[in-house]
């Protein structure tokens, strides 16, 4: 079962990183748009959307029949989601380093960022870089993955309230170590073990969220009518407070929450036919868009030397639109193809073709 309104939300955070990021390349530093200013948040929306959807699909299968084949299983069915797409991107951004398509290099390809890449665990600590930059939400995810049915399991129990505190206490620890680049919570060192406890913590969050989901008082408080708008509003007035990063991740919750219920509000904005069809590619979207814009960048520059000037909203134009249609294809040829491909190895028989279920990345 699909929550089209939670598809929806994770297209619509996907843009925002998009929008966010294009600025980044300095060609298009004139493009910086103030309402993305803080769009690296939607990365915690993502983490805390993946523990959300991921206890909703496979609570009952993996923690309460908590066995080897039912963690196994859900191992490959992750693994499955995700590996393809990042395999391919990570394959595209080494050759991109090798040929030097969209300018200078900062990742050197040793052999150790090279296989802690291909295994999806390049993001955990130990100084290895992400060849594909996006690709370290990624890598975090993988453990959450491995730790979820430990993470449940508290999540469902008593000690609720304890994971809770821990997790806006390790937050907080982010949130205040003076490593973020673009903001309190914008933590993403390669050599720092805070980037993997701020995928932990929200995927936790996620998690607790789901169990709060159908609890009577959290009804009263957000399936109503305005819930979802009041939620919105909360979080738009913390964006306009300097540094309140962790209040913003705090109100997220309440967001998915807000969607969950599947409102009208939340319906008309989050589950239109553009909103959930950028959800379904906001996988491809988040892990191909910097390679597009850099790309885009560079032909920008060629243009320039050639004494076209003036249009450079064509370049961005042609980006955004570049950009949706690789993801596109993306998605149906790599994570939907991929997916089946992993899924018959797994069972020795060829899978029907299906919609897979937009991933947080």
């Amino acid at each position: 079962m699909r929550i089209s309104s939670l598809t929806g939300l994770r297209g619509i955070a996907a843009v925002a990183v998009l929008l966010y990021h294009i600025p980044h390349n300095p060609a298009f530093a004139q493009f910086a748009i103030p309402l993305f200013s803080r769009a690296y948040l939607a990365v915690d929306l993502f983490f805390i959307l993946s523990g959300f959807v991921i206890s909703f699909g496979y609570h009952d299968r993996v923690v309460r029949h908590l066995g080897t084949k039912s963690y196994v299983d859900f191992l490959f069915n992750r693994m499955a989601r995700v590996w393809p797409l990042h395999l391919i991107v990570t394959l595209v951004f080494a050759a991109r380093i090798i040929l030097n398509v969209s300018g200078s290099q900062s990742i050197e390809l040793t052999p150790a960022n090279i296989l802690t890449n291909l295994a999806m665990v390049q993001s955990w600590g130990w100084g290895t870089q992400p060849i594909a930059g996006n690709s370290w939400s990624v890598s975090t995810e993988l453990a959450a993955y491995l730790l979820y049915p430990l993470i449940a399991l508290i999540a469902f129990s008593r000690w609720a309230l304890a994971q809770a505190a821990v997790c806006i206490a390790l937050l907080l620890l982010v949130a205040t170590s003076g490593l973020g680049s673009s903001g309190p919570m914008d933590v993403n060192n390669s050599d720092s073990v805070l980037t993997l406890l701020r995928c932990l913590a929200g995927f936790s969050l996620g998690v607790l969220t789901y169990r709060c989901a159908n609890q009577p008082w959290c009804r009263r408080i957000l399936d109503r009518t305005g819930g979802f708008a009041i939620i919105c509003a909360l979080i738009a007035a913390a964006l306009l407070l300097p540094g309140a990063d962790l209040l913003v991740v705090c109100l997220m919750p309440a967001l998915v929450l807000s969607c969950y219920y599947d409102g009208s509000a939340a319906r008309a904005i989050m589950a239109n036919p553009v909103s959930f069809h950028l959800g379904l590619i906001s996988y491809s979207i988040y892990l191909w868009h910097p390679l597009v814009r850099d790309v885009a960048a560079r032909a920008m520059a060629v243009a320039h030397r050639h004494n076209i000037t003036g249009m450079d909203w064509l370049f961005v134009a042609g980006m955004l639109v570049a950009t949706w249609l690789l993801c596109w294809a993306s998605y149906l040829l790599v994570e939907v193809r991929g997916h089946q491909f992993i899924k018959w190895l797994q069972s020795g028989r060829p899978q029907r073709p299906s919609v897979v279920e937009a991933t947080a990345p």
